[in-house]
Protein backbone atom coordinates (compact mmCIF):
# COMPACT_ATOMS: atom_id res chain seq x y z
CA UNK A 1 0.00 0.00 0.00
CA UNK A 2 1.33 3.30 -1.07
CA UNK A 3 1.46 5.44 2.46
CA UNK A 4 -1.53 7.91 1.23
CA UNK A 5 -3.31 5.57 -1.40
CA UNK A 6 -6.78 3.38 0.00
CA UNK A 7 -6.39 -0.08 1.73
CA UNK A 8 -8.02 -2.92 0.45
CA UNK A 9 -10.76 -2.73 3.07
CA UNK A 10 -11.92 0.11 0.96
CA UNK A 11 -13.02 -2.02 -1.39
CA UNK A 12 -14.34 -4.73 0.25
CA UNK A 13 -17.81 -4.61 -1.10
CA UNK A 14 -16.46 -5.53 -4.38
CA UNK A 15 -14.70 -8.50 -3.18
CA UNK A 16 -15.34 -11.74 -4.34
CA UNK A 17 -13.66 -15.64 -3.35
CA UNK A 18 -11.45 -16.31 -6.24
CA UNK A 19 -12.26 -20.16 -5.37
CA UNK A 20 -15.90 -19.93 -4.84
CA UNK A 21 -16.84 -15.73 -5.74
CA UNK A 22 -18.96 -15.32 -2.38
CA UNK A 23 -17.70 -12.06 -0.31
CA UNK A 24 -14.94 -11.56 1.48
CA UNK A 25 -14.23 -10.07 4.75
CA UNK A 26 -11.07 -8.14 5.26
CA UNK A 27 -9.34 -7.99 8.19
CA UNK A 28 -5.95 -6.08 9.49
CA UNK A 29 -3.41 -8.71 7.73
CA UNK A 30 -5.70 -11.10 5.81
CA UNK A 31 -8.88 -12.01 3.76
CA UNK A 32 -11.28 -14.67 4.55
CA UNK A 33 -14.46 -15.84 2.85
CA UNK A 34 -17.34 -15.92 4.48
CA UNK A 35 -18.89 -19.04 2.61
CA UNK A 36 -16.00 -21.53 1.89
CA UNK A 37 -13.59 -20.15 4.87
CA UNK A 38 -11.08 -19.53 2.01
CA UNK A 39 -7.88 -17.16 3.77
CA UNK A 40 -5.82 -14.57 1.75
CA UNK A 41 -3.16 -12.89 3.48
CA UNK A 42 -2.25 -9.26 3.23
CA UNK A 43 1.24 -8.69 2.98
CA UNK A 44 2.33 -4.95 3.21
CA UNK A 45 -0.71 -3.58 1.85
CA UNK A 46 -0.90 -5.88 -1.03
CA UNK A 47 -4.10 -8.66 -0.95
CA UNK A 48 -2.29 -11.70 -1.92
CA UNK A 49 -5.69 -13.05 -4.07
CA UNK A 50 -4.10 -15.15 -7.31
CA UNK A 51 -5.34 -18.13 -7.69
CA UNK A 52 -2.55 -20.04 -10.47
CA UNK A 53 -2.96 -22.76 -12.66
CA UNK A 54 -4.75 -23.57 -15.94
CA UNK A 55 -8.45 -24.69 -16.96
CA UNK A 56 -8.39 -27.26 -14.30
CA UNK A 57 -8.95 -24.70 -11.77
CA UNK A 58 -12.15 -24.03 -13.47
CA UNK A 59 -13.28 -27.89 -14.44
CA UNK A 60 -11.94 -27.94 -17.45
CA UNK A 61 -9.37 -30.86 -17.99
CA UNK A 62 -6.19 -28.97 -18.95
CA UNK A 63 -5.43 -29.55 -22.80
CA UNK A 64 -1.78 -30.30 -23.59
CA UNK A 65 -0.86 -26.84 -25.31
CA UNK A 66 -1.79 -25.57 -22.11
CA UNK A 67 1.12 -23.57 -20.25
CA UNK A 68 1.40 -22.12 -17.54
CA UNK A 69 4.72 -20.88 -17.09
CA UNK A 70 4.22 -16.84 -17.82
CA UNK A 71 2.83 -17.38 -14.62
CA UNK A 72 6.05 -17.91 -12.91
CA UNK A 73 7.56 -14.64 -14.32
CA UNK A 74 8.31 -11.37 -12.50
CA UNK A 75 7.80 -12.57 -9.15
CA UNK A 76 10.15 -10.93 -8.27
CA UNK A 77 10.63 -7.11 -8.07
CA UNK A 78 14.04 -6.80 -10.14
CA UNK A 79 13.09 -9.30 -12.71
CA UNK A 80 9.74 -6.89 -12.68
CA UNK A 81 12.33 -3.70 -12.92
CA UNK A 82 14.52 -5.31 -15.98
CA UNK A 83 11.33 -5.74 -17.84
CA UNK A 84 9.59 -2.61 -17.78
CA UNK A 85 12.59 -0.86 -17.85
CA UNK A 86 13.07 -2.22 -21.73
CA UNK A 87 10.50 0.26 -22.63
CA UNK A 88 12.66 3.22 -21.52
CA UNK A 89 15.76 1.50 -22.90
CA UNK A 90 15.44 -0.77 -25.70
CA UNK A 91 15.10 1.41 -29.13
CA UNK A 92 12.82 -1.08 -30.65
CA UNK A 93 10.39 -0.12 -27.64
CA UNK A 94 10.97 3.50 -27.55
CA UNK A 95 7.82 4.29 -28.84
CA UNK A 96 5.71 1.33 -27.83
CA UNK A 97 4.12 3.01 -24.41
CA UNK A 98 3.30 6.32 -26.28
CA UNK A 99 1.41 3.91 -28.74
CA UNK A 100 -0.21 2.39 -26.75
CA UNK A 101 -1.19 5.03 -24.58
CA UNK A 102 -3.06 6.82 -27.21
CA UNK A 103 -5.41 3.70 -28.24
CA UNK A 104 -6.21 3.46 -24.71
CA UNK A 105 -7.18 7.16 -24.59
CA UNK A 106 -8.86 6.84 -28.01
CA UNK A 107 -11.10 3.98 -26.29
CA UNK A 108 -11.83 5.84 -23.08
CA UNK A 109 -12.99 8.69 -24.96
CA UNK A 110 -15.67 6.77 -26.13
CA UNK A 111 -16.96 5.15 -22.92
CA UNK A 112 -16.36 8.20 -20.82
CA UNK A 113 -15.43 8.85 -17.15
CA UNK A 114 -15.27 5.73 -14.88
CA UNK A 115 -15.98 5.01 -10.90
CA UNK A 116 -13.59 2.17 -10.97
CA UNK A 117 -11.62 0.52 -13.35
CA UNK A 118 -9.75 -2.72 -12.85
CA UNK A 119 -6.45 -3.07 -14.68
CA UNK A 120 -5.26 -6.78 -15.20
CA UNK A 121 -2.56 -7.79 -15.91
CA UNK A 122 -1.33 -4.31 -14.54
CA UNK A 123 2.33 -4.87 -15.08
CA UNK A 124 4.63 -2.13 -13.93
CA UNK A 125 2.25 0.30 -14.31
CA UNK A 126 3.35 2.00 -17.47
CA UNK A 127 0.20 2.18 -18.89
CA UNK A 128 -1.80 3.18 -15.86
CA UNK A 129 -1.33 7.21 -16.71
CA UNK A 130 -3.77 6.83 -19.88
CA UNK A 131 -6.83 6.05 -18.27
CA UNK A 132 -6.18 7.37 -14.42
CA UNK A 133 -7.40 10.78 -15.23
CA UNK A 134 -10.11 9.06 -16.39
CA UNK A 135 -11.28 7.54 -13.19
CA UNK A 136 -11.70 7.96 -9.37
CA UNK A 137 -10.02 4.80 -8.37
CA UNK A 138 -8.01 2.30 -10.01
CA UNK A 139 -7.75 -1.25 -8.76
CA UNK A 140 -4.03 -2.76 -10.02
CA UNK A 141 -3.79 -6.48 -10.21
CA UNK A 142 -1.51 -8.98 -12.05
CA UNK A 143 -0.57 -12.31 -10.89
CA UNK A 144 3.40 -11.61 -10.42
CA UNK A 145 3.72 -9.91 -7.36
CA UNK A 146 7.23 -8.80 -8.64
CA UNK A 147 5.00 -6.42 -10.86
CA UNK A 148 2.39 -4.89 -8.55
CA UNK A 149 5.74 -3.91 -5.67
CA UNK A 150 7.70 -2.41 -8.54
CA UNK A 151 4.59 -0.75 -10.55
CA UNK A 152 3.61 0.35 -6.59
CA UNK A 153 7.24 1.78 -6.48
CA UNK A 154 7.50 3.75 -9.77
CA UNK A 155 4.50 4.30 -11.23
CA UNK A 156 3.74 8.42 -11.68
CA UNK A 157 0.09 8.30 -11.77
CA UNK A 158 -1.52 10.13 -9.09
CA UNK A 159 -5.42 8.49 -9.22
CA UNK A 160 -6.04 6.14 -5.74
CA UNK A 161 -5.62 2.89 -6.55
CA UNK A 162 -5.39 -0.47 -4.35
CA UNK A 163 -3.12 -3.09 -5.26
CA UNK A 164 -3.42 -6.53 -5.40
CA UNK A 165 -1.92 -10.29 -6.87
CA UNK A 166 -5.11 -12.09 -8.65
CA UNK A 167 -5.48 -14.29 -11.76
CA UNK A 168 -7.56 -13.37 -15.02
CA UNK A 169 -8.77 -16.39 -14.76
CA UNK A 170 -10.40 -16.03 -10.94
CA UNK A 171 -10.84 -11.94 -10.91
CA UNK A 172 -11.63 -11.72 -7.21
CA UNK A 173 -14.15 -9.17 -8.24
CA UNK A 174 -18.32 -9.72 -7.83
CA UNK A 175 -20.69 -9.73 -11.13
CA UNK A 176 -20.43 -6.12 -12.59
CA UNK A 177 -18.32 -4.18 -9.59
CA UNK A 178 -15.83 -1.97 -11.86
CA UNK A 179 -17.24 0.32 -14.73
CA UNK A 180 -14.25 -0.99 -16.61
CA UNK A 181 -11.32 -3.77 -17.00
CA UNK A 182 -8.18 -2.91 -19.14
CA UNK A 183 -6.72 -6.25 -20.06
CA UNK A 184 -3.03 -5.88 -22.24
CA UNK A 185 -0.80 -8.01 -23.42
CA UNK A 186 -2.57 -11.05 -21.77
CA UNK A 187 -4.31 -13.25 -24.28
CA UNK A 188 -1.66 -13.99 -26.51
CA UNK A 189 0.01 -16.22 -23.72
CA UNK A 190 -3.16 -18.75 -23.49
CA UNK A 191 -2.80 -20.91 -26.61
CA UNK A 192 -5.94 -22.73 -26.14
CA UNK A 193 -9.52 -21.89 -26.38
CA UNK A 194 -10.74 -22.66 -23.25
CA UNK A 195 -8.09 -20.20 -21.84
CA UNK A 196 -9.18 -17.68 -24.24
CA UNK A 197 -13.13 -18.24 -23.47
CA UNK A 198 -11.76 -17.92 -19.50
CA UNK A 199 -10.37 -14.52 -19.89
CA UNK A 200 -12.86 -12.88 -22.03
CA UNK A 201 -15.64 -14.68 -19.64
CA UNK A 202 -13.87 -13.26 -16.39
CA UNK A 203 -13.03 -9.70 -17.64
CA UNK A 204 -17.08 -8.94 -19.25
CA UNK A 205 -18.01 -10.68 -16.08
CA UNK A 206 -16.49 -8.10 -13.65
CA UNK A 207 -17.13 -5.32 -15.94
CA UNK A 208 -20.57 -3.31 -15.92
CA UNK A 209 -19.66 -0.76 -18.78
CA UNK A 210 -16.82 -1.57 -20.85
CA UNK A 211 -13.46 -3.95 -21.37
CA UNK A 212 -10.00 -2.74 -23.59
CA UNK A 213 -8.48 -6.00 -24.45
CA UNK A 214 -5.76 -6.80 -26.45
CA UNK A 215 -4.86 -9.69 -28.98
CA UNK A 216 -2.49 -11.23 -31.62
CA UNK A 217 -4.13 -10.37 -35.07
CA UNK A 218 -4.18 -13.55 -37.49
CA UNK A 219 -4.71 -11.33 -40.47
CA UNK A 220 -1.97 -9.17 -39.36
CA UNK A 221 1.21 -8.39 -41.53
CA UNK A 222 3.53 -9.51 -39.00
CA UNK A 223 1.43 -12.71 -38.34
CA UNK A 224 0.90 -13.74 -41.80
CA UNK A 225 4.79 -12.49 -42.99
CA UNK A 226 5.88 -14.78 -40.01
CA UNK A 227 3.87 -18.06 -41.62
CA UNK A 228 5.25 -16.88 -44.92
CA UNK A 229 8.56 -17.67 -43.68
CA UNK A 230 7.84 -20.91 -42.24
CA UNK A 231 5.44 -22.23 -44.13
CA UNK A 232 5.68 -26.15 -42.38
CA UNK A 233 5.26 -25.10 -38.47
CA UNK A 234 2.41 -26.24 -36.78
CA UNK A 235 3.16 -23.95 -34.34
CA UNK A 236 1.99 -20.20 -34.26
CA UNK A 237 4.20 -17.34 -33.76
CA UNK A 238 2.08 -16.48 -31.25
CA UNK A 239 -1.30 -17.70 -30.06
CA UNK A 240 -3.67 -15.32 -32.65
CA UNK A 241 -7.27 -14.63 -32.97
CA UNK A 242 -9.43 -13.33 -35.44
CA UNK A 243 -11.52 -10.20 -35.60
CA UNK A 244 -14.22 -12.18 -36.16
CA UNK A 245 -13.75 -14.31 -33.37
CA UNK A 246 -13.04 -11.51 -31.10
CA UNK A 247 -16.70 -10.37 -32.14
CA UNK A 248 -18.14 -13.74 -30.79
CA UNK A 249 -16.30 -13.88 -27.74
CA UNK A 250 -17.28 -10.72 -26.94
CA UNK A 251 -21.32 -11.14 -28.06
CA UNK A 252 -21.22 -14.11 -25.51
CA UNK A 253 -20.59 -12.53 -22.80
CA UNK A 254 -23.24 -9.95 -23.71
CA UNK A 255 -20.77 -6.78 -25.09
CA UNK A 256 -20.06 -5.78 -28.38
CA UNK A 257 -17.14 -5.57 -30.47
CA UNK A 258 -16.82 -1.49 -30.75
CA UNK A 259 -13.50 -0.65 -32.21
CA UNK A 260 -10.36 -2.64 -32.98
CA UNK A 261 -7.52 -0.84 -33.72
CA UNK A 262 -3.45 -2.01 -34.80
CA UNK A 263 -0.94 -0.99 -32.43
CA UNK A 264 1.22 -0.94 -35.75
CA UNK A 265 0.26 -2.05 -39.04
CA UNK A 266 3.76 -3.31 -40.21
CA UNK A 267 5.42 -3.30 -36.74
CA UNK A 268 2.85 -5.25 -34.28
CA UNK A 269 0.15 -7.76 -34.63
CA UNK A 270 -1.07 -6.52 -31.84
CA UNK A 271 -4.34 -4.99 -31.50
CA UNK A 272 -6.79 -2.86 -29.26
CA UNK A 273 -10.50 -4.05 -28.98
CA UNK A 274 -13.21 -2.11 -27.10
CA UNK A 275 -15.86 -4.59 -25.45
CA UNK A 276 -18.92 -2.58 -24.37
CA UNK A 277 -21.39 -4.41 -22.31
CA UNK A 278 -25.40 -4.21 -24.28
CA UNK A 279 -27.63 -2.67 -21.75
CA UNK A 280 -29.51 -5.79 -19.61
CA UNK A 281 -27.62 -8.25 -20.44
CA UNK A 282 -26.33 -11.05 -17.76
CA UNK A 283 -22.98 -11.81 -16.95
CA UNK A 284 -21.90 -15.35 -18.02
CA UNK A 285 -21.44 -18.00 -14.99
CA UNK A 286 -18.82 -20.38 -14.72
Amino acid sequence: MTPDGPRIAAIESLLACPECRDPLSVGPDWIRCESCDARYPIDDGVALLALRGGSETWGVAQDALQGTEYQAEFQDIAQAAEYNLQFRRRPLKLGVTPRESRLIRRCIRQVGRSHAILEIPCGGGRLTPAFADATDLVIEADIAIGQVLYGRKASQATVPRVWMTASAFHIPLRDRSVDGVICVRLSHHLPTAAERERLFAEVMRVSSRFAIVTYFDRHSLKHLTWRLRHPFSRKARKPALSKSEVASLAEANGARLVSNEPLSRFGSGHRYALLVRDPGSSPARG
